[in-house]
């Protein structure tokens, strides 16, 4: 229901009177408190820490975000409180923050308002409690904000020891299988720390130590966490050979021959944004069963089969040599590239490939391959020479079986038409046992319109009955001949000729 112009404009009028009453009323009421920001909710009032370990619980809601905070950790906060904290040695501190509202995030500076720099793996955007290293004397200024709500904020900040395994000489021995956890946060690098071909630039990592008692393959399987993976080998932390190595992410697993009495040295690194608690496992590398991948599936003695050959390694690991036996006599050495090769005779074939990985598992796989063959074709077509309208003539048509295998074949008899498209004179399903040949008859009645056109082109073809993909060898399928004179009139002695 529309409202009347005056009441319309009574209506617009009332909303900004009401809101300006309740607004002098809350200025002019006695006794009414309004809340303030938190005394730390700009850069010059942080919070000094002055002691560790710290903890404080404080109101967000009211807090608010300066148009200097710093955005490079979270660009979205809305509203932030600060902390300041001057180490008095080299340490590593863990900050952990959690909130009544919605989840508040920490990053740490240091330098002065307006020029500060982060502290790298010190933002907990994806991560809620992070550690980082701090140096006697520095002053760091630890920023707390939140996207959206405030609310009721536990913040803590401590002082945590470093990872044990921190540095290759402290590497943690393990025997297998062993599931390895720990915290890249909690660790760092050595200045002259051996480099991963891999994946450089990492700055935090730690070491294990393992020495087998017998040789076998193994496999550092990751878990969460998905750090970089590298393997050495050698007798001292100063002596180290790579083996393997696989990036952070990736997804795959390191594998290596561990040689009975050989000590190897496995790292786990990480970048300091990206370091996290991670999980991962040594065991027995997986066996290998290689398979070369035929196509077509079902191939015929007319067809180049093309062989791909996959290692069939649950780690991924491609084969870098080995042999494919096509089960003919005949074989050819795994090079990376595709196989290629025609059998000369229907049967089944067993293809055996046997193959290497390049951490030198070898592994064996046997397929059976059928090669069958279906190869009918036309070994002759006869239609007259010449005939006159109203003449029915006959048309011969002979098939052979190309192979030893019995067929069931449709033999279709066709015109070109007046349009320029061919059209079904008669169809004719036949049984081809394997090896014969057949002479089939057809039959076609001369018209006035074969006559206007002086002549009659037939083709006849043929094609395996119930076969999707028809005739390995459909070269010899299809014949055309032509009757060459049709004329009116009274009946005339035939001239066949053959056109094969």
């Amino acid at each position: 229901m529309t409202l009347p112009t005056r009441r319309r404009a009574f209506t617009r009028l009332r909303t900004p009177i009401i809101g300006l009453v309740a607004a002098a009323i809350a200025v002019l009421a006695p006794g009414v408190a309004h809340a303030a920001p938190p005394a730390n909710d700009d850069f010059d009032q942080a919070t000094a820490i002055t002691a560790l370990p710290f903890s404080t619980t404080q109101d967000t809601t009211q807090a608010t975000k300066a148009a200097d905070d710093p955005t490079d950790c979270y660009y979205w906060g809305t509203r932030s409180v600060w902390f300041r904290y001057t180490a008095t040695e080299d340490a590593l501190l863990r900050t952990t923050v959690s909130s009544t509202g919605q989840s508040p995030v920490v990053a740490v500076y240091t330098g002065e308002r307006g020029a500060l720099t982060q502290v790298p793996g010190s933002c907990t955007t994806d991560f809620p409690t992070r550690a980082f290293p701090v140096t006697a004397g520095t002053t760091y200024h630890i920023e707390v904000f939140e996207y959206y709500y405030g609310g009721q904020v536990d913040f803590r900040l401590a002082t945590v020891p470093p990872a044990p395994n921190d540095d290759v000489a402290a590497a943690a021995p393990v025997v297998l299988p062993a599931q390895l956890t720990g915290d890249l946060s909690l660790a760092s690098t050595e200045p002259d720390e051996v480099p991963s071909s891999c994946e450089q630039g990492l700055d935090r990592s730690v070491w294990y130590r393992y020495t087998p008692e017998r040789t076998r393959s193994v496999a550092v399987m990751t878990g969460y966490g998905s750090p970089s993976i590298t393997v050495y080998q050698g007798a001292t932390p100063d002596a180290l050979t790579e083996v393997d190595c696989v990036d952070s992410y990736s997804g795959y697993s390191a594998v290596f021959t561990a040689t009975a009495g050989r000590t190897y040295f496995i790292k786990f690194a990480k970048s300091a944004e990206r370091a996290s608690e991670f999980s991962l496992s040594l065991q027995n590398a997986p066996a290998v069963r290689p398979i070369a991948s035929p196509y077509p599936n079902t191939p015929s003695t007319f067809d180049d089969v093309r062989f791909t050959v996959y290692s069939g390694d649950p780690l991924n690991r491609p084969l870098v040599s080995g042999e494919v036996k096509f089960g003919d006599g005949t074989s050819a050495p795994i090079t990376g590239d595709a196989l290629v090769h025609r059998y000369a005779a229907d049967g089944e074939y067993r293809v055996e490939v046997t193959g290497t990985t390049s951490d030198g598992r070898t592994g064996t796989g046997v397929e059976t391959l059928v090669v069958e063959t279906h190869d009918v074709g036309l070994s002759g077509f006869t239609v007259p020479a010449s005939a006159r309208a109203g003449q029915t003539k006959p048309i011969k048509v002979t098939l052979a079986n190309g192979t030893a295998r019995d067929e069931t074949v449709e033999v279709e008899l066709l015109r070109l038409s007046e349009s320029g498209h061919y059209t079904t004179v008669g169809t004719l399903k036949q049984w081809l046992a394997g090896g014969s040949r057949v002479e089939l008859p057809f039959a076609y009645t001369y018209t006035a319109a074969d006559v206007a056109a002086g002549k009659v082109t037939f083709k006849v073809r043929v094609d395996v009955d119930g076969r999707y993909d028809g005739d390995d060898n459909p070269a010899d399928n299809e014949v055309v001949a032509v009757t060459t004179t049709v004329r009116a009139g009274a009946t005339t002695a035939d001239d066949l000729h053959c056109c094969r």
